[in-house]
């Protein structure tokens, strides 16, 4: 038997038990508690009967009096006892007169309590002479009489023996197991006939899926319900189709890595190859000729710092993409931040003999970031707008407040940026003109930087160019 529809069977089974077992206990006490509320209303109705039957001959003597309780007693099938005040037993219709001084004190009985209190006492209890379960119903006298036998008599108090209810409860136990016991086979075989209509579908599921699993990804399983198990079927083909673009995706990102690493290998052989050649040029004797030794040094120097620059940015870009970096969010002063930015690039943008300045509105605002990592966007986008804009042009750094947010722009005056290259700017190493980027020093990173840094922000970084016409970097950040 398949293993899932073992599960079935048991859980139907255990079920079925809980369920015959709750309804068999509750429906046992409920007809016990039926029984012993009839009884209890029974021998209340005949203590009444009792009590205005002697009421109406209490002149009689002793001996009338005692055989009247006993024929009582008899008629009504219980023993009927008298109890006056102190808890003495008067009368009783199951004990001799003459013994009924040996008859120990009914005052401390628990029915009796109840009657003192509230009028009438129930209490179920074993007799200790007969071994057998009775019910005692004692009622207190209201109006007991001014003269004859019952002017002593404060409580009445009639008992029954319980043996032909129990009787009567455990044969309706006994009829209420039958019925659970048939009703518990009925489920064992709809259980299984019901497990196995539903196992079935699922283990053909589980060998198509043993299939997929094996390497057989063009595997469909194909079902005839339209139910769960259905829906099941549906959400593994889903799976089998997302695992083929996952597939996919990771020999795409194969590529990418493999690609990676070989602009890595790229770009870090020419300075490392320049270098080699300025130091081999130098230690074969151009170190001694003072017309080139402090140019070759100064051009060994220049590619050390963009080797430096370039493994800088990969280290960056690695801690980013590996979530290794960590931001450190605070609230800060836009205008002061973007102020210190621009002094620290005005030595750049005066090299290169262009304008920088910083645009800002009245008012202070203050923006929910991480300084250092948007210090680090800025200077290269500052950077960038410097290095490829026109003799004598102009970069301004502008910020604003627009729907609760803080926009922060760096616009150049540069050539601009061709439009199909604008979704692939900040892809690694991708430059728009490489031979110029190289000249300029850049490692073709800095915009996949800025990109990675804008969107642990919760933002982007927004683009507009065109050829001759400048470029605009943007992005916002939260007040």
């Amino acid at each position: 038997m398949p293993r899932i529809q073992s599960k079935i069977t048991f859980t139907y089974i255990v079920l079925a038990i809980v369920v015959v077992a709750a309804v068999g206990i509750l429906s046992s006490y409920e007809i016990e508690s039926y029984f012993s509320n009839h009884i209890v209303e029974q021998l209340s109705t005949q203590a009444d009967i009792v009590l205005f039957s002697l009421q109406q001959d209490s002149s009689v003597s002793v001996e009338q009096f005692d055989q009247k309780i006993k024929n009582l007693g008899g008629m009504a099938g219980a023993r009927i006892t008298l109890i006056d005040g102190n808890g003495k037993v008067i009368n009783d219709s199951d004990v001799p007169a003459r013994d009924l001084s040996l008859v120990e004190n009914h005052l401390a009985r628990p029915e009796v309590q109840q009657a003192a209190r509230k009028g009438v006492g129930v209490d179920t209890r074993r007799s200790a002479t007969v071994g057998k379960d009775f019910m005692y119903v004692a009622k207190r006298v209201h109006r007991p009489a001014s003269a004859g036998m019952l002017k002593d008599v404060t409580f009445i108090r009639l008992s029954m023996h319980l043996e032909n209810v129990q009787n009567a409860v455990h044969e309706i136990r006994f009829k209420i197991f039958i019925a659970g016991m048939i009703v518990l086979v009925l489920v064992f075989g709809i259980s299984v006939a019901v497990s196995q209509r539903i196992s079935r579908p699922m283990v053909d599921i589980a060998r198509n899926v043993e299939e997929i699993r094996s390497g057989n990804l063009e595997k469909h399983i194909e079902t005839s319900s339209n139910d769960e198990i259905h829906m099941v079927a549906q959400a593994v083909n889903e799976l089998v189709d997302k695992l083929k673009v996952d597939i996919e995706q990771l020999k795409r990102l194969e590529r990418v890595r493999s690609e990676f690493l070989g602009n890595v290998s790229h770009e870090l052989r020419t300075p490392i190859f320049a270098l080699q050649g300025f130091l081999e040029t130098l230690l074969d004797g151009a170190i001694d000729d003072p017309k080139v030794n402090r140019d070759f040094l100064e051009k060994a120097h220049i590619h050390a710092t963009r080797l430096n620059t370039l493994l800088s940015d990969l280290i960056n870009i690695s801690q980013i993409e590996s979530g290794e970096m960590k931001m450190s969010f605070r609230y800060f002063a836009v205008s002061d931040f973007l102020e210190q930015v621009v002094s620290e690039m005005m030595p750049l943008a005066q090299h290169n003999r262009i304008a920088l300045t910083l645009q800002k509105p009245v008012g202070e605002v203050e923006a929910f970031g991480d300084k250092e990592r948007l210090k680090q966007v800025m200077v290269n986008l500052i950077a960038n707008a410097v290095k490829y804009n026109r003799p004598n042009g102009r970069v301004t750094v502008a910020y604003e407040q627009i729907d609760g947010k803080v926009k922060i722009s760096v616009k150049d005056s540069g050539v601009g940026i061709p439009e199909h290259h604008l979704p692939r700017i900040f892809e690694r190493f991708y430059r728009v003109d490489k031979e110029r980027s190289r000249e300029a020093g850049g490692t073709g990173l800095g915009l996949a930087i800025v990109k990675h840094i804008v969107e642990a922000h919760g933002s982007k970084i927004d683009v507009e160019s065109g050829v001759g016409k400048g470029s605009t970097f943007s992005f916002t950040l939260k007040t």
